[in-house]
C-alpha cells in the first residue's frame, strides 16, 4: 500500500482530517466535534491507512510529528 499523510486542522469548535496520497490525491475526510469524545471517532477513520503519517496545524501554521495522525 502506499504512503498516505494525513492532515488535521483543529479548531475550537471542530477538528478536520484529511488523507491524500502521495500523488496528492484526496482520499478521505472526516470533520468532528472538538471534544475528546471524538478523538477516537478520529482514530478509527485513521485506521483506513496503516501506512499514514500525520501532520497537525497548530497555532501559527505549526505542525506536530506523526503522532497527530495516529501515524507511527
Amino acid at each position: 500500500m502506499a504512503a498516505v499523510m494525513i492532515g488535521i486542522d483543529p479548531h475550537k469548535a471542530s477538528h478536520t482530517a484529511v488523507a491524500i496520497s502521495v500523488a496528492e490525491e484526496r482520499l478521505g475526510e472526516l470533520q468532528v466535534r472538538a471534544c475528546a469524545a471524538q478523538a477516537e471517532r478520529l482514530l478509527g477513520w485513521a485506521q483506513a491507512w496503516p501506512q499514514r503519517t500525520g501532520r497537525r496545524r497548530g497555532r501559527g501554521g505549526a505542525s506536530a510529528g506523526p503522532a497527530a495522525a495516529g501515524g507511527g
